[in-house]
């Protein structure tokens, strides 16, 4: 089911998947790596190929990588950096200890046995039945949102102590653990989800929740002793705080983009259309019909084109033409009346001037620096989009904003 379509140099200028398992792998001291994108575009597909490509040597030597998927322990509405990196100690924890490695997980219940003599203690937790372990710790700090300001500021308060324990003890014995039984060299933990954090505004001087955890607090999600690589906001990677994060994390922030359909100078990406119809066929193939039952001609490079190359957006028009076919192919009359209900969801929310900025980009195929806050919206709302080519970033409205009745 997978096309690998970063490996033609016409459609991404590198493989990212490549580009930061080579990053890690060479690297003997530990270092921090950051990725981005819009949700669905593929982010965690591709990072689940870096962890294969870093546990099989594909790189030149093995690690070990946990992978935290924080939505499942996080509630993402209200979330600070000590949360996440009390996620990254257990998983550091379990995933070692799933492979044979039993140290960490003793030494984090002997702390949580203690942690939980002063929760009893706590007045907020009188009526609340404090955590005995990691795990319960870390379904509590999501589940029990009245418990999280002493939660965190336990861990906050202990946090010299948790680093000496991972850093030292746990990290330490699980290196030299993994080098003895010949499964790895060193240790990464994968931090997905994270760029699903939606932005607000925390304080009266503007500062955002994005800001607050990636820049702010830098130092706390830097503070374990192994490699780390974290998915973060795509509006806030690509806002004036691109370079205070390259400088706190000593990395390039880097994109995943989407499948361009077009090119800078607006003409079609003949392989890029290819390249997401040959995703549409890998789908096709598993039902058993062929491109030629599932499609009028050209009806399927259509919607290729209006989907931006954004996959999810693709799917969705596809599931959209498919309810109002009652029987295959989909032809061009359905898929246009799929195409225009799509559009004019997507339009519905435009204000006349996020249509003047949108038409200029269009034009353009730049960035907009005169409102960072409205340029934030528009690609976080999916109206604007990313490419790369060998230049770098360039950007274009979303193609399905062509297709609004009147215009955009």
């Amino acid at each position: 089911m997978y096309v690998n379509w970063q490996e033609q140099k016409s459609l991404a200028p590198d493989d990212i998947k490549k580009l930061l398992a080579r990053g890690i792998a060479r690297s003997e001291i530990p270092v921090c790596r950051m990725l981005t994108g819009h949700r669905g575009v593929g982010k965690t597909t591709e990072l689940k190929r870096v962890k294969q490509r870093l546990e099989s040597s594909e790189t030149g030597r093995p690690l070990f990588v946990s992978f935290l998927e924080v939505e499942q322990w996080l509630d993402l509405q209200d979330v600070q950096a000590p949360d996440i990196i009390f996620h990254m100690v257990r998983q550091l924890v379990d995933d070692p200890d799933a492979a044979g490695f039993g140290l960490g997980r003793a030494k984090l219940d002997q702390f949580f046995s203690e942690v939980k003599d002063l929760l009893n203690s706590e007045v907020e937790f009188q009526t609340i039945k404090a955590p005995a372990g990691i795990v319960e710790f870390g379904l509590q700090l999501k589940d029990v949102p009245r418990a999280r300001p002493t939660l965190r500021k336990l861990i906050e308060g202990h946090l010299p102590t948790i680093y000496d324990l991972i850093n030292k003890v746990v990290l330490a014995k699980a290196r030299e653990w993994l080098k003895e039984k010949g499964i790895a060299e060193d240790i990464l933990v994968i931090v997905d989800e994270l760029d699903r954090i939606p932005q607000k505004v925390i304080d009266p001087k503007g500062l955002t929740n994005q800001r607050n955890i990636f820049l702010d607090h830098a130092a706390i999600l830097r503070s374990l002793d192994c490699h780390v690589l974290y998915t973060v906001p795509i509006e806030l990677a690509f806002s004036d705080a691109h370079l205070p994060l390259k400088a706190a994390y000593a990395c390039e922030t880097f994109l995943l983009p989407l499948i361009p359909v077009s090119q800078r100078d607006g003409g079609d990406s003949r392989d890029g259309l290819r390249a997401l119809c040959r995703i549409v066929h890998r789908r096709i193939d598993k039902t058993g019909a062929t491109p030629q039952q599932a499609f009028e001609d050209e009806v399927l490079e259509r919607l290729c084109r209006v989907s931006g190359g954004y996959i999810r957006n693709l799917f969705i028009l596809l599931r959209s033409a498919i309810d109002r076919c009652d029987q295959l192919p989909i032809t061009h009359e359905i898929a246009e009346r799929a195409i225009r209900r799509q559009a004019n969801d997507l339009a519905l929310s435009l204000r006349p001037k996020q249509r003047e900025v949108l038409r200029a980009v269009h034009q353009s195929k730049a960035a907009y620096g005169d409102d960072p806050e409205l340029w934030n919206l528009l690609l976080r709302n999916l109206m604007a989009l990313p490419y790369e080519d060998e230049s770098g970033v360039w950007y274009d409205w979303n193609p399905l904003l062509a297709a609004v009745p009147g215009g955009v």
